[in-house]
């Protein structure tokens, strides 16, 4: 833990009274994620090292004395979890409550089973509720008849109430219109909802794989039942006020892919009151670094140079590259097929693998040229194919010297130039 951090802590210790709710708020734990085709030995590494975040967190939150735990969705990376990530939340969870910290979950777009035609299997976070170990929200489709039901916990005097809105795979639409809640949440002093959905202006398009549902800003600025709003889904932490609403999200405590983030993962240690957020802080946990490496195709070809394309690569990497580094290579720019194939990715693969904890080369940028309509890196020159007709027939009608060759050639080309600009204005 970092000086500033523990500053930071000892004045809250302070801070404590009567009235401030004190919680631990995480997500996007994914616990069991193996992703990237790794070798067997690294997947279980990172599986460790995904274990080890989520514990992070549950340890701070005991040795914080808060008071209560919300884990905001997509715990498990998946709803078939393995039997050694279930028994490690098992022991996590039972220490929390051996604590006496009230724990809160919700159902995730990974974490939560596919709805099937006849029954279907349960939410892995199920076991846990049934044993009291936490209070669990599944995610349901979102319906004009559905109503929220809070859950009620008594913090110190503090009636503290409780909702859950999560979204499904596919799910289409803003989850929180309508929202209708059960009038027992008037009951409450501090109204909080926990939400697993994107948020509009938080989430990029390209995290928008697995759910086309969408929660606006105005329908949160509009609502007028909870105070605050702790969400996951986004895997950067983020904090801002819509309206009378404080909303936080947690962020992941761990770099699950190769999409940048605006923040390092962590999990978040709030204080919270029904007049509004005492502190918010962003508690980074030890994690892996990402790394993002752009190569323009123009850098690879270049007459100042004697390396080939796959050196200067390399070349370029090995500042990136280090046990604890996701890195990320984006190729730019335009090439033809044979420039493509002179480039030895596999190589390149293996130098990754061997010096870094994991990579990907994301070629999703780069156009393919026909050889005949390449630039030249070195000139910048540019041949069409009607260009390139055109140059190779006056090379050959200069070479020779038969009068009668010489208009046969010229006959044909301009036959040839004829039927290209025909097929061109049929496209």
């Amino acid at each position: 833990m970092n000086k500033d951090l523990e500053t930071d802590l000892a004045s809250r210790q302070g801070e404590r009274q009567e009235g401030v709710i004190t919680l631990v708020l995480t997500a996007d734990n994914h616990l069991g994620c193996a992703g990237f085709g790794q070798h067997p030995r690294k997947r279980e590494e990172r599986q460790q090292r995904l274990r080890q975040a989520f514990q992070q967190a549950t340890n701070f939150a005991i040795m914080q004395g808060v008071d209560l735990f919300i884990q905001a969705g997509d715990l498990f990376d998946t709803a078939t979890p393995d039997e050694r990530d279930r028994s490690f939340v098992a022991e996590r969870l039972a220490q929390l409550k051996q604590a006496g910290i009230h724990t809160l979950a919700l159902g995730g777009v990974h974490d939560t089973p596919a709805p099937l035609v006849g029954e279907t299997a349960p939410a892995p976070q199920m076991s846990y509720a049934q044993l009291g170990a936490l209070h669990y929200f599944p995610p349901v489709p979102a319906q004009e008849s559905a109503e929220l039901e809070p859950v009620m916990i008594d913090v110190r005097g503090t009636r503290v109430g409780f909702c859950g809105r999560g979204v499904l795979p596919g799910q289409q639409g803003d989850p929180l219109l309508p929202l209708r809640v059960s009038s027992e949440i008037e009951r409450a002093d501090l109204a909080l909802l926990l939400l697993h959905a994107p948020i509009e202006g938080l989430t990029s398009e390209s995290s928008l794989l697995d759910s086309r549902a969408v929660v606006s800003q105005s329908s949160i600025a509009r609502q007028e039942i909870f105070r605050y709003v702790l969400a996951g889904y986004t895997h950067s932490y983020q904090q801002l006020q819509l309206g009378q609403t404080d909303v936080i999200v947690a962020g992941a405590t761990q770099q699950v892919d190769f999409q940048p983030q605006s923040s390092e993962p962590g999990f978040v240690f709030l204080g919270l009151t029904a007049e509004g957020i005492r502190w918010c802080t962003h508690v980074r946990v030890e994690s892996l670094t990402l790394n993002s490496l752009l190569i323009q195709t123009r850098e690879l070809w270049s007459a100042a140079t004697t390396s080939t394309p796959t050196e200067l690569i390399l070349e370029r990497m090995r500042p990136f590259c280090h046990s604890d580094a996701m890195l990320q290579i984006r190729l730019e720019g335009e090439l033809t097929r044979s420039d493509y194939h002179r480039l030895d990715l596999n190589q390149i693969r293996r130098y990754g693998e061997e010096h870094c904890f994991a990579l990907a080369i994301d070629d999703s940028a780069l156009s393919l040229l026909p050889e005949q309509d390449a630039s030249s890196v070195e000139t910048g020159e540019r041949f069409s194919p009607r260009e390139e007709l055109i140059a190779l027939a006056e090379e050959w009608i200069a070479a020779t010297s038969d009068v009668q060759e010489k208009q046969a050639l010229t006959h044909t080309k301009e036959e040839l130039l004829l039927a290209m600009d025909e097929m061109k204005r049929k496209r």
